[in-house]
This record gives structure tokens, C-alpha cells and sequence, in this order.
């Protein structure tokens, strides 16, 4: 890695950071909750913003995902239902983590700026000391915002004290990834570690 073309990597943390559900995981996760999947996925991610954003607790968020997906669920399956899901997501990704550990090493700093319920990151700072190896962490659910929301890119570059143009994003959602150009950083959808490798590799070395 020669000259710096970037001053700042800013990484998304599901799937990202950490592994990937496996298709049978969420297959497994939706037969928990008591749904087929498909429609399960789809409808879990359609109805998270709130809760990223911090504004309502696990059980309230799961009571709003039943009610858009016609059932109910009682107290204690919610619990269940919890417990099954931060395992799911508990699981980092060492390649990711060694290619930060390798662009701080050439001297450019690393970020986290992910959509995060506070229920999740309670436990991710419980299991990952890792976390602290990233200079800045941006959690929606601290900041009341989510992704694509134009507010939370620049809670993250102006927490970095970085110029959009000088910020690599990487993101699973594509319209994370749009919401990151808009903010005028360069983003890129994140396919694996070794995809994201290669494209800090190029920038570093141009």
C-alpha cells in the first residue's frame, strides 16, 4: 500500500464485519418466529427502522413485526426469539477484521457506521473487545438516525473530522451504499473481504 488516497475506511457491520446469516439460519430463524421464508427476510427488514433507530425496545419491535405480519407473539417467545437472534449476528468476520487491522497499519483510520438496536450492541460490547480498535463507531440507535439518512453519514465524517471525498464505505444494502455517494463519500457494496481487499488495494496503490 503506497500513497493514501483515502484518510478513512468506514465499515457497516452486519454482514460486513460479521458473517452472514446462512440461508438455513434464516429459514430456521423464520420457522422460530413462526413464519415461511420466504416472506420472513423480507418482512424483518422492512420493519427495523424504528428499532435501529432506538426508538422502541425488543419487545415492542417484535409486537410491530407480528402486527405487519398478522400474528402475535407472546412475552416469552419474544425472548426466545432474541436470544436466537443476537447469536445469529454474533459472529465477526476475521478476514474483515484483519483487513482493518491492515489498513490502520499504513496509517488510515477505520470506522464503524452501522444500523444497530440497542439490545444487539449491548451484547456486541459485552463479547467483541475488538470494537475499540475502530476509531469511531457510529450506532444508529445513539443517534436517533439511520441509514440512508443523509444525517447519519455525516455524524460519521464529522465525528472522523474527514471530507466525504476523502471516506471508503462499505456496505451489504445497496441503498446504503447510494445514500453514502449522495453524501459524496466513495462506496462500494461489500461482496466479501477479498473483494473489499482488492478495492483498497487499487486505491492505496494508484
Amino acid at each position: 500500500m503506497g500513497a493514501k488516497r483515502w484518510d478513512a475506511v468506514i465499515f457497516d457491520y452486519g454482514r460486513v464485519l460479521s458473517h452472514s446469516p446462512t440461508r438455513t439460519e434464516i429459514e430456521e430463524f423464520a420457522g422460530l418466529v413462526g413464519m415461511h421464508e420466504p416472506p420472513f427476510f423480507q418482512v424483518y427488514s422492512d420493519t427495523r427502522d424504528e428499532y435501529d433507530r432506538g426508538l422502541h425496545d425488543y419487545h415492542e419491535h417484535w409486537q410491530r413485526f407480528a402486527r405487519a405480519a398478522g400474528f402475535s407473539l407472546d412475552r416469552e417467545h419474544v425472548e426466545c426469539i432474541l436470544l436466537h437472534e443476537n447469536r445469529m449476528w454474533l459472529r465477526a468476520n476475521p478476514q474483515t477484521l484483519e483487513l482493518a487491522a491492515d489498513i490502520r497499519s499504513h496509517g488510515v483510520r477505520t470506522a464503524i457506521l452501522s444500523n444497530m438496536p440497542p439490545d444487539l450492541l449491548q451484547q456486541m460490547r459485552e463479547n467483541f473487545d475488538w470494537l475499540n480498535d475502530f476509531e469511531v463507531q457510529i450506532w444508529s440507535c445513539e443517534h436517533g438516525t439511520v441509514k440512508p439518512d443523509p444525517q447519519i453519514y455525516r455524524i460519521c465524517l464529522d465525528a472522523l473530522g474527514c471530507k466525504p471525498q476523502r471516506a471508503l464505505f462499505f456496505d451489504d444494502r445497496p441503498r446504503n451504499v447510494e445514500g453514502a455517494r449522495r453524501a459524496g463519500m466513495e462506496a462500494h457494496l461489500f461482496e466479501s473481504a477479498e473483494q473489499a481487499a482488492a478495492i483498497v488495494r487499487a486505491g492505496l496503490n494508484s
